[in-house]
């Protein structure tokens, strides 16, 4: 996998790569390697989870005017290869279904879908369908199959800061630093260190945006029905031809900008 913990669409991509086993981190503060090695490991142990998120997006104009854009989400796991996840914002509504066999994306804005075959396991669905599609969904980096390999290998220092309260939760607060962003972490103190918010500086862009995510909802205890991994077309929805990027995955993950800006087209 060539993720990190996502929030926004390609927004992470570049932060992580693959560690080797015998990797140290003599610029990380154990505290903060230890917690987060404890959030990512419990998200690893979980067979299916939900959360809900709201994520803000910031975009610097070529005056220099820093614009925040914000959507929700909300998105249910099954191990080893169920997904289902629903995008809102005041300009689209989006929604992924993945039953081990195939990837059905909805416009709900316009009633269009479109499907496409993938692996059997989620993690090398989630590298077919951003190597094919240009789709890297919020968040989606919680799910793979090992998050902390993907989050630890490529950071330059790690800062433990203490607690500090997210929504009234006490939190544990950690910051990283890469080559091309820094980011922190709040991960709830206790038995359940569940991850509350995100916060990513892409310090090499003009203006230093930040993409900012704060997980309101975790769902551990109740089932996930298997209905809700399988797609039931909306009445009068049509399906279309899923489009392909043109696009390789570094034009995105790079700059980490979204490598489409559509995930369906009409069919022929």
């Amino acid at each position: 996998m060539k993720r990190v913990f996502f929030f926004g669409i390609s927004l992470l991509t570049g932060i992580i790569g693959v560690a080797g086993q015998d990797q140290t981190f003599t610029n990380v503060a154990p505290s903060a390697e230890r917690i987060l090695h404890a959030a990512c490991q419990y998200l690893a142990e979980a067979q299916f989870f939900g959360l809900t998120a709201e994520i803000w997006r910031e975009h610097t104009t070529d005056s220099g005017e820093k614009l925040q854009f914000t959507r929700t989400i909300d998105m249910e796991i099954k191990r080893p290869n169920r997904l289902h996840a629903s995008i809102h914002s005041a300009r689209s509504e989006r929604g992924f279904w993945y039953d081990g066999k195939s990837l059905t994306v909805l416009d709900g804005k316009r009633n269009l879908f479109g499907t496409a075959g993938m692996p059997d396991t989620l993690d090398a669905t989630l590298d077919a369908a951003c190597d094919q599609f240009g789709i890297d969904l919020p968040l989606i980096d919680l799910a793979l199959s090992d998050p902390y390999k993907n989050a630890i290998s490529k950071i330059q220092t790690g800062t433990y800061f203490g607690i500090s309260p997210v929504l009234g939760v006490e939190c544990h607060h950690l910051a990283f630093t890469q080559d091309n962003v820094d980011w922190q972490v709040w991960i709830q103190e206790g038995p359940q260190p569940l991850i509350r918010k995100f916060v990513i500086t892409h310090k090499n862009e003009d203006g230093a945006p930040e993409f900012t995510a704060l997980i309101t909802h975790w769902n551990f205890a109740d089932r996930i029905a298997e209905s809700n991994f399988h797609f039931e077309a909306p009445p009068d929805a049509v399906k279309i031809e899923m489009r392909k990027t043109d696009l390789p995955r570094s034009s995105s993950n790079e700059q980490g900008k979204p490598a489409t800006a559509s995930v369906v087209a009409p069919g022929k």
